[in-house]
């Protein structure tokens, strides 16, 4: 690591791979429209993501939306990464590796039409804010959408001092060893401590199973998530008014179940709310009720309401795609106040529809044709269920997905390729929904067979075996090696044939496979 470059970012490992919807321009328009705001995005729509990781999100985007795509990253390594899969899509994708204070004093960017950040707001410095709000201030357009995501309190104020544990353990004891030495070294210094009984772990309570939960994670993943020099955490207010001087305004949340008081606020806090008028007292009055940790949260440059007969006839126009297997679609949902079940009378029927003609999109106005008897309100807030589940997702024009097929088809193709010998990455685009679709390494090798000209489950399964075989590699069941080809192949062929019955039909129907 250089500490020349760095600012006391974690840089001595990659970031994870990991996919993130939020970023979708496709996603981020729907979530405003929920909430009765529409953006003017046209198919030359200039986008930007500040602080990339690996890249997955932002190529993914850059090939499943028309329009352009300019982003950075200030670790090189992740740059490179990210440069080889915009190569492979030929999505024409800009990424660099310039600071947020770089890319600012750049004079040859756009303005752009939307500017994302995903993950990155905590783990930055103060000085770091106001180059990203000034970044949005200059680059983004009028009716522009900016998007952020960040840690906050008050749910974070329990287990905050623990994050300060590990990053002066590291600063102090271990930071001259190995990444996962390092880190497995706070954790245990933290545990011990703990184990102690201190006032403040008294005070607290279950910060021990908080604990236990972070060390299951993935160890990369926590240092970057806690080992930074930088930490910022920070209330919903505060965030408001970093960005109050790119003229933002907060307009909506990117998580859809937060639109759906029922499993998440009681009758009681429901009515509480709605008696304060100012909309930022409210939305941070709502952090304490559903103690918030972690935000994602939508503002426009100049936020302009629809009337609710435009949001209506909006949303009636709205495709949506099953991303899950009817019959695995579940039935109860998980919110702030536990596990409620969803009425079947209602989500049977809209997933059936859903399901018809090989998982085809229908939009919402087609939907109440065939469900006349569902009113909208409550097909629409299903509609918002599902997608918050990630059991559906909403979709671009038709237009749109012919626009970028061929990308998404040269960069799934680059991805699949990759799965040969590696599975980091778990996610292929789709030109149906502007976004990802969550696709495992075995599930992207039956997609290569399938590409090479192998038609069965079966034929599948063995391709699969030789890759493995070249690798000396063996499937883990239940956490038991599979020692013999035997047992290899015969739960290969039971994965190739549920994908071919259940994934399959998803994937043709995302324009995937």
């Amino acid at each position: 690591m250089s500490e020349l470059w760095s600012e006391g970012y974690f840089t001595d490992v990659g970031y994870t791979y990991g996919y993130y919807r939020e970023i979708s321009p496709v996603f981020q328009r729907f979530c405003l429209l929920v909430r009765g705001y529409e953006t003017n995005v046209t198919a030359d729509a200039q986008h930007c993501e500040l602080g990339f990781g690996q890249g997955v999100s932002v190529n993914i985007h850059a090939a499943a939306n028309p329009g352009a795509y300019i982003a950075t990253d200030f670790n090189p390594s992740h740059s490179a990464h990210a440069n080889k899969l915009a190569v492979a899509a030929g999505s024409g994708a800009q990424l660099y590796d310039d600071s947020f204070e770089q890319l600012l004093e750049r004079s040859d960017l756009p303005q752009f039409d939307s500017i994302s950040l995903h993950g990155i707001w905590t783990w930055v410095s103060l000085e770091n804010h106001k180059y990203i709000a000034e970044f949005a201030r200059r680059y983004l357009k009028p009716g522009g959408i900016f998007y952020v995501s960040y840690n906050c309190f008050p749910g974070w104020s329990p287990a905050y001092p623990l994050r300060q544990l590990f990053a002066l353990h590291d600063r102090y004891v271990a930071s001259q060893s190995g990444v996962n030495q390092r880190v497995e070294s706070a954790l245990m210094f933290t545990k011990k401590l703990l184990a102690a009984n201190p006032l403040y772990a008294k005070a607290v309570g279950n910060l021990d199973g908080r604990l236990d939960g972070m060390m299951k994670q993935d160890r990369n993943y926590l240092a970057h998530e806690y080992f930074n020099r930088e930490w910022n955490c920070m209330y919903f207010s505060d965030v408001v008014d970093a960005l109050a001087p790119a003229k933002l305004d907060y307009v909506a949340t990117a998580v859809p179940l937060d639109n759906v008081n029922a499993v998440n606020i009681s009758a009681d806090g429901a009515d509480f709310l709605n008696q304060i008028d100012h909309s930022i007292l409210r939305e941070q009055t709502r952090d304490y009720f559903v103690n918030q940790q972690f935000r994602k949260d939508l503002y426009l440059r100049g936020a302009v309401s629809l009337n609710p007969v435009e949001q209506r006839k909006k949303l009636l126009l709205t495709s949506f795609v099953l991303l899950q297997h009817v019959d695995k679609v579940s039935l109860s949902i998980t919110g702030v106040l536990g596990k409620i079940s969803l009425q079947e009378a209602i989500y049977k029927p809209l997933m059936a529809v859903l399901s018809d003609d090989n998982y085809s999109p229908k939009s919402l106005k087609n939907i109440m044709l065939s469900l006349p008897k569902i009113e909208y309100r409550m097909l629409l807030q299903a509609l918002v269920v599902l997608v918050g589940m990630g059991a559906a997702a909403p979709c671009q024009s038709d237009a749109a997905a012919r626009q970028v097929q061929k990308h998404c088809d040269s960069l799934n193709s680059y991805i699949c390729d990759c799965s040969e010998f590696c599975g980091d990455i778990q996610a292929l685009a789709s030109p149906v929904i502007g976004a990802g679709v969550a696709v495992g390494r075995f599930q992207q090798l039956f997609l290569r067979s399938r590409k090479a000209g192998k038609k069965l489950p079966q034929e599948w399964a063995e391709y699969v075996w030789q890759v493995l075989v070249s690798q000396n590699q063996r499937l883990i069941k239940e956490g038991k090696t599979l020692e013999t080809e035997e047992e290899n192949l015969k739960e290969l062929i039971k994965q190739a044939e549920t994908f071919s019955s259940e994934q399959l039909p998803l994937l043709k129907a995302l324009r995937v496979a």
